[in-house]
């Protein structure tokens, strides 16, 4: 079972392998190390997606992304990527802490790598369409994107505290945490040792 209560679904043989070795190729052209923080923002124009704060839209409607950005309202709202013509758009909740706003737009970006394809918001009955396959993919996908294999074997080298490493990479700590966890990033690092 995850967080949430639901039970967690068996991602298909290779995937997590596939994360790890696109994890490398993003970060190989755009220059960085195997182990370097990889910003979403840069990743999304290196992928030609353009990425817009929910804020963006306050003078439109402003009392749904009041709503949205309040802490009553933005447990509702995380992120969604829409078409406009060619172009692929993610709107994200600016109202969210800078560590989860990245993860937000790598699991948008996530789905983009991915080739999931686009469905409707709603289904037919009017309920949001949720797809648990592509979502548990991007829901292992964007972090290991964020930190990287090789990135949660660095931070267990050098002992980094949580914190610290959330910060140099611009995520959460239970994203950190998870990828250490996930990754079995400590105990390779005793083995080497």
């Amino acid at each position: 079972m995850n967080s949430s209560g639901r039970s967690r679904m068996t991602l298909r043989r290779g995937f997590k392998t596939e994360a790890n070795t696109t994890s490398r190729e993003i970060r190989a052209e755009l220059g960085l190390a195997a182990d370097a923080a990889l910003c979403p923002f840069l990743t999304a124009s290196h992928l030609g997606v353009l990425v817009v704060k929910l804020s963006a839209f306050q003078e439109q409607h402003p009392n749904a992304v009041r709503y949205l950005t309040s802490e009553a309202g933005k447990s509702e709202f995380s992120a969604i990527t829409v078409c406009v013509g060619l172009q692929r758009v993610i709107v994200y909740n600016d109202g969210h802490s800078l560590g989860r706003c990245a993860a937000n737009i790598m699991h948008e970006l996530s789905h983009l790598l991915l080739m999931h394809p686009s469905h409707p918001l709603c289904g037919e009955n009017g309920k949001r369409h949720f797809d648990a396959t592509m979502e548990e993919e991007a829901n292992w996908f964007g972090p290991a994107l964020l930190v990287s294999d090789e990135a949660a074997v660095s931070i267990a080298k050098r002992r980094l505290p949580l914190s610290s490493a959330a910060s140099e990479y611009g995520v959460s700590t239970q994203l950190i945490r998870m990828r250490l966890n996930v990754t079995g990033a400590r105990r390779r690092t005793l083995k080497a040792a």
